[in-house]
């Protein structure tokens, strides 16, 4: 007798593939860039939407120090809060330089414009001087300009230059956090990297 043989049950991403079809990407989120191997100091910036505070109080349950900030407090910040986590009512240049490094910022869709217009430069130290050795700094926009002038900090300033590495990325929509902005067929991600 010819012994029974069984296939094991294919995965979702196996069956795309037999069918021709290519799976999406999933929309990058902050914890995508911790560290799994450590705790890290976390600083999301400007986070106001459920989604990016779900997505903080995932990392505050995987027992990462997580500070969330925005001079506008939500209903998502408050919920956020009252689950523990810790947001502050503030903007990144009032935090203390001093006592603030992170391992990691995350900010998504800034909009430095109107009366809280910070240039490119000024913008982009304020976050980098916060920043542990080895700590990376993850920027989405939608703004192509924007973004280029702050990839131009990384590439052009001699200091800045020395310290961090930087790295401009265009992506699909699909791929990038979810924006309330119009929509644009493109996002860019930027990252910029303390050196150690």
């Amino acid at each position: 007798m010819v012994g029974l043989i069984t296939e094991r049950p294919r995965t979702q991403y196996e069956i795309g593939r037999l069918r021709g079809s290519i799976q999406p990407a999933r929309s990058q989120r902050c914890s995508d860039f911790v560290s799994p191997y450590a705790t890290q100091a976390v600083l999301l910036v400007g986070a106001e939407r459920a989604d990016e505070f779900a997505d903080a109080m995932r990392l505050v349950c995987e027992g990462h120090d997580v500070i969330v900030i925005n001079p506008r407090e939500t209903a998502a910040a408050r919920a956020f809060r009252r689950a523990g986590g810790t947001f502050v009512d503030a903007r990144v240049e009032q935090l203390p330089t001093a006592c603030c490094r992170f391992d990691l910022i995350c900010e998504n869709y800034p909009y430095p414009s109107g009366r809280h217009y910070v240039p490119p430069k000024a913008f982009a130290l304020a976050r980098l001087a916060r920043l542990a050795p080895g700590g990376r700094w993850v920027l989405f926009t939608e703004a192509a300009r924007y973004a280029t002038l702050l990839k131009a900090v990384g590439d052009y300033d001699e200091a800045v230059q020395r310290r961090f590495s930087a790295g401009l990325s265009s992506l699909a929509p699909a791929q990038a956090p979810p924006s309330a902005y119009p929509s644009t067929g493109t996002r860019f991600r930027l990252i910029f990297e303390r050196r150690l």
